[in-house]
């Protein structure tokens, strides 16, 4: 069942990571923090390349934080494209074996190919020993899990009898990012390298195909895939029986923007239009708040 409250302030994190994209202090690749809830702290950057035919540019496109509180719980939140959504044109154009699970369905070929694109970046935190490598080699789940692992060292903490600690994780991501999530969310499903109790998706796009929802619908998580109505990206990439056979992974939470914000393709996809549904008192863009 969804959880209002928190889907909101998950994605308030996705919000921190466009206002850092958006207006970076310092290092438009590693952003000075800004907009991040209270009680959790900047870990590291996501970096990532988003189209087809730059796969080398890398840009900033997410967040780790961790909990001031308890440091072993965590979130993961991926922005998605800004301006155009050019990039669908690129990505949807047919379904491959995900590379980080190969056994777990076929997925749109442009996301597995960006999804292995995702770097994450060390934040030397204050007072925090620089023992550890900034960058980290391997997959997405691979890279973060060394990120845990430095992260784990630096506070003393000890494995016992070889067990790792309880690694509390929530990923999030809207549009594009959302896609990453997911397909993060099934990585770590074969790879067990965190605790995943939720993912909290807006403005999907469709991942995989038939096979690969099935097999995320059975994992014992938390799981809440909302979209507007109104909103086109969700709707692709197109259900077409036995040619690309994509569904959506559940479960799904439908509200429909019309009811409050202006009617353009940008106000039914804006994250802000998703937040404001959350929570009335959570802003939309100024461009689609209705005049009377």
């Amino acid at each position: 069942m969804l959880d209002i409250e928190k889907a909101h302030l998950y994605g308030q994190f996705v919000e921190a990571a466009y206002a850092m994209y958006d207006k970076p202090q310092g290092n438009p690749l590693r952003p000075a923090p800004a907009g991040i809830p209270a009680g959790y702290e900047l870990g590291a950057w996501i970096h990532m390349s988003d189209f087809v035919g730059d796969l080398q540019t890398l840009k900033f496109y997410g967040i780790v934080a961790h909990n001031l509180t308890d440091p072993n719980v965590r979130v993961i939140a991926i922005r998605g494209t800004e301006g155009a959504i050019e990039w669908l044109d690129d990505l949807f154009a047919s379904l491959v074996p995900f590379r980080e699970a190969p056994s777990a369905g076929r997925v749109a070929a442009g996301f597995d190919k960006i999804y292995d694109t995702l770097r994450i970046v060390r934040r030397q935190l204050p007072g925090a020993p620089a023992d550890f490598g900034e960058t980290f080699p391997g997959s997405f789940a691979d890279q973060l899990e060394q990120l845990a692992r430095s992260r784990e060292a630096e506070r003393g903490e000890a494995r016992v009898g070889g067990q790792r600690p309880k690694r509390t994780t929530i990923v999030t991501g809207h549009s594009l990012g959302a896609a990453l999530a997911t397909l993060f969310v099934m990585e770590n499903d074969w790879k067990r390298k965190f605790d995943i109790t939720t993912l909290c998706t807006f403005a999907s796009p469709r991942v995989g195909n038939m096979e690969f929802v099935a097999l995320f619908n059975q994992l014992q998580i938390d799981s809440w895939r909302i979209f507007n109505l109104q909103d086109l990206v969700p709707k692709l990439p197109p259900h077409v029986p036995v040619v690309l056979n994509y569904d959506h992974v559940e479960t799904a939470y439908s509200f429909d923007s019309s009811d409050f914000a202006k009617n353009s393709p940008l106000c039914w996809h804006a994250l802000e239009t998703y937040l404001h549904w959350l929570d009335p008192q959570s802003p939309l863009r100024p461009e689609c708040v209705r005049t009377l």
